[in-house]
């Protein structure tokens, strides 16, 4: 097949099935040119775009998604529920993956494959715009290719999720899985003590069901230096990046850096 045959792709889906690690950079309120330009120069490969915590207007968001895949990030979008409508239209604007945040039932992983996934897999409606570059595209080809390009992620941050963890893997649409943390933490009674023995343990466990059913997955604890990052990639580790930091921590992290001398 040329590539010019191709209707839809997923660059960082491609680095994970091959293997490879990719680098994810979160996005909160920044829904700027400036930040995807930054981000694809810095070497980043997908943009993990914030909707849980935040309010984006539209118009804006879809102009970001439709951006981030002209400059090759693969948008991923954090999403709250499995609303059709939600999933949908995020989809239909071109993003090229759905991450749940709170994934904790079954019922969940099967929803978003229904309304991610044209049949037969799924039920997703048929639209070709924004998705499709807006061009003239041959409907079936673009229906397979996109139910193979079109990544879903779980967010596990919750005692429920960890427990019901090995079911919602089990479903073999599950491309990847990553953490929250403070969620976690808090859901297992240490507010704020994400780092908590047993908090590590429960995301521990997670990592080894991931990695036993070939599913890309964060580590527990960020490597400090390019010794550990070897180390986990090694392991079978393969989401990196700042996904548990917001664009203006880092941003403040960086600004104040940049005071150190006059301190």
């Amino acid at each position: 097949m040329s590539e010019s045959s191709i209707s839809i792709n997923n660059p960082a889906r491609d680095q994970l099935k091959a293997g490879d690690p990719i680098l994810v950079f979160n996005v909160f309120e920044s829904l700027r040119p400036s930040i995807i330009k930054i981000v694809k120069q810095a070497g980043y490969d997908m943009l993990m775009i914030e909707t849980e915590h935040v309010l984006h207007d539209e118009y804006n968001l879809t102009n970001f998604i439709i951006s981030a895949r002209d400059n090759g990030l693969s948008p991923l979008i954090t999403v709250p529920a499995t609303d059709r409508i939600l999933v949908s239209r995020l989809l239909d604007a071109g993003a090229l993956g759905i991450n749940l945040c709170h994934a904790e039932t079954v019922e969940q992983v099967d929803d978003l494959v229904r309304w991610m996934k044209y049949p037969p897999i799924g039920e997703r409606a048929l639209f070709m715009g924004a998705n499709v570059d807006y061009r003239d595209t041959d409907a079936e080809l673009y229906c397979r290719e996109a139910n193979q390009a079109t990544m879903l992620v779980l967010k596990i941050e919750s005692r429920l999720g960890v427990e019901n963890a090995e079911q919602l893997m089990a479903n073999e649409w599950v491309d990847g899985v990553v953490f929250g943390p403070g969620d976690l933490a808090a859901s297992m009674g240490f507010h704020g003590g994400w780092q908590h023995p047993e908090v590590l343990a429960a995301m521990e466990s997670m990592i080894e069901i991931a990695l036993a059913r070939g599913i890309a997955v964060e580590p527990a604890e960020f490597p400090s230096d390019r010794h550990e990052f070897e180390r986990q990639k090694e392991r079978g580790i393969q989401i990196f990046g700042p996904t548990r930091q917001t664009e203006y921590q880092l941003l403040r992290g960086a600004a104040e850096r940049a005071l150190d001398a006059y301190r």
